[in-house]
């Protein structure tokens, strides 16, 4: 399926970045503790991470590991701290141009090609364990797009921050490299009311391509979503 030539409109456009989603995971964590309990564990994550202590001083933090003066919102703390960057301070996405276009804007419902998969993705039944494997498969594309806190995807909890930014979830290198062998090896069928011809393998085909863009960085993803 040629994605450029089905007709549609989407409502917003998916950006997977590089990040280090173990520190993403340990940061949301730190962020859902009580405001006593957050302090002292942001004060002894930013004491045990010079690089993280620097990071913040070089966005204008005179004293980052000080929470209670720490003006951004949850989502924009998420997003600054476990972000990788490039060589000019910038966001590093994942996967050349022409792959991020066709990873970020799928053409159905709101334009998510994580979500598309959830919804229309199905066991093969040729080979062994075809249900375990599928729930695998959909508890990481679950927790790339509705992350709240370990264990539980049921709604992304870093949306709607300051400036529209919305983190919808993350992977850890680990999490990528098993998602990427899971769809690798067609352990997964195709739901039989898919509504795009050919439109699970395509939206597989690109979101193994970003996945592979990964792990020649040795990092994981965070998706983010932006009007």
């Amino acid at each position: 399926m040629d994605l450029d030539q089905v007709n549609g409109t989407t409502t917003a456009f998916y950006t997977l970045h590089s990040c280090d989603g173990d520190l993403a995971l340990e940061i949301s964590e730190i962020l859902r503790q009580s405001d006593k309990e957050k302090v002292r564990l942001w004060q002894l994550l930013v004491s045990e991470r010079p690089t993280l202590r620097s990071r913040l001083v070089e966005q204008g933090l005179e004293e980052p590991a000080d929470y209670g003066k720490i003006s951004w919102d949850e989502t924009m703390i998420l997003f600054l701290c476990s972000i990788n960057i490039d060589d000019e301070g910038k966001p590093m996405a994942i996967g050349e141009s022409l792959k991020r276009e066709r990873f970020g804007r799928f053409p159905y419902g709101d334009g998510s090609l994580v979500k598309y998969l959830i919804e229309f993705l199905r066991p093969n039944t040729r080979i062994k364990n075809s249900n375990q494997i599928l729930s695998k498969i959909l508890d990481l594309l679950k927790k790339l797009t509705s992350f709240n806190h370990a264990g539980d995807y049921s709604s992304p909890r870093f949306a709607g921050g300051s400036g529209g930014m919305s983190i919808l979830g993350f992977l850890n290198l680990s999490e990528v490299t098993e998602m990427r062998k899971l769809f690798a090896g067609r352990n997964w069928s195709v739901a039989s009311d898919e509504p795009l011809d050919g439109g699970v393998r395509d939206a597989i085909k690109h979101l193994l391509a970003m996945l592979r863009a990964a792990e020649r960085l040795d990092s994981g993803v965070m998706l983010r979503s932006h009007a």
